[in-house]
């Protein structure tokens, strides 16, 4: 997939690079993430190479301008503030609070605007539909949206006595809002209870995860940019209560989360940096339907089992991508 991805944008090379070009000075490209956590630092780097392997080389090509909200959405105005008067032609937007920062900002403007790692551009109202993001003529990108029922299929499969599952989010970030609303629709029907902690802050996950210690069987958190910037503390949690702790992003499985499901979200950033491509090549970003990011991995750690007691199911392990062992990560064949 990763040489696909390249492939494509090597193509868009040969069509669009010296149109791009004005001048021959670097175009200017803003990078923004509400902070930094592995999964949004996957994103910025694979979109970054994605661009390289297309020939915008970074100071030749192209310039970046690096930002991060450093987990405050009161952050993200300045930013694309910023960015427009520095005089930027991409904005590369990574999480919901940040592209709806930029796309305010940049409104009307030639600018495009491509997000990455939005769970639900159309609620966002980023763009109108999935297949039309006309609706802010100026914006398109790649949505990660999970699957949350799968996810919490995935824990009732560890053991028939999970019936009550914790999810430690912020109310406050529209995706992680979003997918624990969704996760409470699909419970019920596997016969789970979830109940919520909230952190509205990085600071207050520690108290949220606690507050969950032997009131539920299970943590779950979704692709939630507070929670994960603090995941040491819900592992924490977890392994004190000895439940299952199912974190839905992959790059966080070294952390100590039990179970990890998701993207590989450094191929997000990959195809993040296809669409940006596009554009450069002469694409107008309402020609670029939004791309939703397929192929979601389960990863097993068992170093994080073992601390907990926990045993694997044989039919969690049929579906395992990936096994961390002994502080490796094991692919399988």
């Amino acid at each position: 997939m990763r040489r696909l991805v390249q492939g494509v944008v090597l193509g868009l090379l040969v069509l669009g690079l010296g149109a791009a070009l004005v001048g021959g000075a670097p175009i200017k490209i803003g990078i923004c993430k509400i902070v930094e956590h592995p999964a949004l630092d996957a994103v910025e780097r694979g979109t970054i190479a994605a661009l390289a392997a297309a020939g915008y080389r970074e100071g030749k090509e192209v310039e970046y301008l690096w930002a991060s909200a450093q987990g405050d959405p009161n952050n993200a105005t300045p930013i694309a503030q910023n960015f427009r008067s520095q005089g930027v032609s991409v904005v590369v937007a990574i999480s919901t609070p940040m592209a709806l920062a930029a796309a305010e900002v940049f409104k009307g403007t030639d600018t495009a605007i491509v997000f990455s790692a939005v769970t639900d551009p159309v609620a966002a109202a980023l763009v109108a539909s999935a297949t039309d993001p006309s609706g802010n003529g100026n914006v398109t990108g790649v949505s990660d949206l999970i699957d949350v029922a799968s996810d919490l299929k995935l824990l009732r499969e560890l053991s028939p006595s999970i019936k009550r599952v914790g999810i430690v989010y912020n109310p406050g970030e529209a995706n992680s809002d979003r997918l624990t609303r969704n996760a409470e629709a699909a419970a019920p029907g596997l016969g789970l209870v979830i109940i919520k902690a909230v952190a509205d802050s990085t600071a207050n996950v520690a108290m949220a995860a606690q507050s969950l210690v032997g009131r539920v069987d299970a943590i779950y958190v979704t692709t939630d940019n507070t929670v994960v910037s603090a995941i040491d503390a819900v592992v924490a949690a977890a392994n004190e209560a000895k439940i299952p702790f199912l974190m839905a992003d992959p790059t966080s499985l070294k952390f100590g989360p039990a179970i990890a499901t998701g993207f590989d979200y450094y191929r997000h950033g990959e195809i993040t940096g296809g669409v940006v491509a596009q554009i450069l090549g002469g694409k107008k970003p309402n020609q670029i339907p939004v791309t939703y990011q397929t192929g979601a991995q389960v990863q097993l750690n068992l170093d994080a089992a073992g601390k907990i007691g926990l045993t694997f199911p044989q039919t969690v392990i049929d579906q395992a991508s990936a096994i961390y062992y002994g502080g490796t990560l094991w692919e399988r064949e």
